[in-house]
């Protein structure tokens, strides 16, 4: 019997010394010093950036693997998987990216419960018979990969329409072009284009073919798969013809085109007797030219707007141009002039700025021009432009968020889309002065969310400002500083963080937690100034703006600096990162997704270039000082106590590489002298979190919610 205990405690001790001996794979520090303008930086991880080297991948799934482990322990971590399948089979099917055409055609993806991918569907009038259209299992089935739909685009006639592929989150896709009709699928395949995020795709108003942005490198594992994209012209069943370069770089060189824009193109309408093309990209304002329908193909490109005019939006008709923009109207305001004489600095202005609203959309009918106003992004009204004064449209809830769209100025139908924080979106058609609710699907989770009281307030930030914040919670909550609060924000590009239900704040709720959002400088919830007050230089207001947040929530007792966790990702990665390396104290969790944690290396991936818009570029004096005070990864310090940290990041990621994450996990591991832990989670299935399949998004929410609930005390997720 002795023998027998001798023996499971040998085996025990081998089996621990095993794990240890897993868990212990340690990266060491191999300074490399830059100097950029007289100072000098040391980076201990650069080695880390290529991903390739066995002994950094070897530790990444390592480090991968030690972080599953310790989430799948978590109690009631499955419960969250089973909550949201639960949560899904509430609805019989989810609808998304729904197109409606000037003939009434509904498009659109449609996932049941059942199923880990959408499919498209199609029906010829609102309460016509469903069709489904295209089904992406029947892509490339030979080689077991779950490609997902992201992107379609029907022709004007509803005859053809293509279809964007991509599989393992990679974004980057291909394109097949289906006959609606007979539903066979022509011969050519597309490769490299990336519609879903960069330009969708234009139809010719003849419907013989469509321009789509084309990436000549994407084949390559370089830094060069972004740069140097063009419009091209594809004619369909021409497959063995080169397609027609329309818009790029090289092919109109008398433009101020760089390498790393995207080089993108829009027909609105059939009717449209222009072609836009612009060189978009990382930035909130970009410069547009037109040409011509009848001259596409050809490199007489003029120019429309500058980045400077400050146009965020815009709509064509005849031979003028209706636009938003911010110039000297930072709430926005709406005027309208001539395309081939434009003069946007004295234009007619439609719509004034307002000084307490901000101008979020706008669209144009044959009945006229309507806009939406938004107060700190969370509080919408929707008016109808006159000639004298404009009329209100009253809808029949108060929307936070409402978006609208229509086919153009010779139609007359208004489609308004509603949203709320604990909401489902609904969708009507307005026409003649009547509101008529059309919503496809017949999703019912905001039942479940009756008892939640949303509280909208304004916090004073480090220099005065006000700060929106939006906070949820169940009627019964109690201000005792013992509430477990998930704060989130972004604060980039001028994105707002407008209403909208999410998955993962309604799991939070359902489990008791305070979940608040901080509408931080860099977002647009307060115009062009907010924007500007978080962007290069300015940048640090949007991390102090979320310390401020946090701040206020602890001192108004909703929690404490033990139960509170932030959360973010992306571009949001420098709020989370810059906050806990800044203010460790006041924080018990930190979870960021695929984040750009080490923005001195920005530059240094296949979208940093294009970033540089947004971020600064590390040649210029002034924009470096302003990307080393954003670099999270350089602000962490030996010595000092972090609170738990969980990132993730995914191997195909075309927006933010992986090495930002794992260089920060690094660094942070070796020191940090807290017991806190510090995980990396890195899929090589999945990019930016983007086009994931139901099924790992379940998984991600499970991981996220579990790991705050863990760190911030709440009794059920513990281990």
């Amino acid at each position: 019997m002795k023998n027998i205990h001798l023996l499971i405690m040998i085996l025990n001790i081998v089996v621990s010394i095993s794990i240890n001996a897993q868990n212990s794979i340690v990266l060491t520090p191999e300074i490399v010093i830059d100097q950029y303008h007289n100072q000098k930086i040391e980076d201990p991880y650069r080695y880390v950036e290529d991903l390739s080297n066995p002994k950094v991948k070897n530790w990444i799934d390592t480090q991968s693997k030690t972080a599953q482990s310790f989430l799948n322990k978590i109690k009631k971590r499955q419960f969250l998987i089973d909550t949201q399948i639960k949560l899904d089979q509430q609805s019989e099917f989810i609808i998304s990216k729904l197109k409606v055409t000037n003939n009434e055609y509904y498009f659109y993806l449609k996932r049941l419960p059942t199923e880990n991918v959408a499919k498209l569907y199609y029906r010829t009038s609102f309460e016509g018979e469903e069709i489904l259209l295209y089904n992406p299992i029947s892509f490339n089935t030979s080689e077991n990969k779950d490609f997902v739909i992201n992107y379609f685009q029907p022709d004007w006639a509803n005859s053809k329409i293509a279809i964007s592929l991509t599989e393992k989150g990679k974004e980057i896709s291909q394109i097949i072009i289906l006959d609606i009709q007979t539903n066979q699928v022509f011969s050519e395949v597309l490769e490299n284009t990336w519609p879903s995020d960069v330009g969708g795709l234009q139809w010719l108003p003849d419907n013989s073919g469509f321009i789509y942005l084309h990436f000549p490198n994407t084949t390559n594992n370089s830094l060069d798969i972004l740069l140097n994209a063009t419009s091209v012209l594809h004619k369909v069943g021409e497959h063995q013809k080169k397609d027609t370069k329309v818009f790029s770089k090289e092919f109109c060189e008398n433009l101020d085109i760089k390498e790393e824009d995207f080089p993108t193109t829009k027909i609105e309408s059939q009717s449209n007797k222009y072609l836009i093309g612009t060189a978009s990209g990382a930035s909130a304002y970009d410069d547009t030219y037109y040409l011509p329908i009848q001259e596409i193909g050809t490199p007489n490109w003029k120019p429309l707007f500058s980045k400077q005019e400050l146009i965020k939006e815009y709509t064509i008709i005849g031979d003028s141009i209706i636009f938003k923009t911010s110039y000297n109207a930072p709430n926005f305001k709406i005027g309208i002039t001539s395309i081939k004489k434009p003069n946007f600095n004295t234009a007619r202005i439609l719509v004034p700025e307002s000084k307490d609203h901000v101008i979020t959309d706008f669209a144009v009918t044959s009945e006229g021009l309507y806009y939406v106003t938004s107060k700190n992004s969370v509080q919408a009204k929707l008016f109808k432009h006159t000639n004298s004064l404009d009329q209100e449209i009253v809808l029949p809830k108060m929307y936070g968020s409402i978006e609208l769209s229509s086919h153009g100025y010779l139609y007359p139908k208004l489609w308004i889309t509603g949203k709320g924080w604990t909401t489902d979106s609904e969708r009507y058609e307005y026409i003649n002065n009547e509101l008529t609710s059309k919503n496809l699907h017949n999703t019912k989770i905001s039942n479940i969310l009756e008892n939640i009281v949303t509280e909208e307030i304004e916090v004073t930030a480090h220099d005065g400002k006000k700060i929106p914040l939006s906070i949820f919670y169940h009627k019964d909550m109690v201000k005792n500083g013992k509430n477990q609060v998930l704060m989130d924000g972004y604060g980039a590009y001028g994105v707002s963080m407008k209403p909208t239900l999410k998955t993962h704040r309604i799991l939070w709720l359902l489990e008791g937690g305070v979940y608040a959002i901080a509408h931080v400088r860099g977002g647009g919830e307060k115009g062009n100034k907010w924007y500007k007050g978080g962007y290069k230089i300015s940048k640090p207001n949007t991390w102090k703006d979320f310390i401020s947040c946090a701040e206020h929530l602890i001192a108004y007792q909703y929690t404490s600096p033990k139960n509170l966790a932030i959360f973010s990702g992306s571009a949001g990665g420098i709020l989370i990162g810059r906050s806990i390396t800044e203010r460790p104290d006041l924080f018990a969790a930190a979870i960021v997704q695929f984040g750009s944690l080490n923005m001195l290396r920005s530059e240094m991936h296949t979208n940093g270039a294009n970033n540089t818009k947004e971020f600064g570029s590390i040649k210029n004096p002034e924009e470096f000082k302003a990307l080393l005070e954003m670099d999270a990864y350089y602000h962490i310090q030996k010595n000092k106590k972090y609170p738990a940290v969980l990132l993730t990041a995914g191997l195909n990621d075309p927006r933010v590489p992986a090495w930002f994450s794992a260089k920060f996990i690094a660094k942070i591991q070796a020191y940090d002298t807290s017991n806190n832990p510090k995980l990396l989670l890195v899929d090589s299935d999945s990019g930016h979190g983007i086009d994931d399949t139901k099924t790992k998004i379940f998984n991600e929410y499970a991981n996220i919610i579990a790991f705050a609930f863990k760190q911030t005390g709440h009794p059920e997720y513990q281990f």
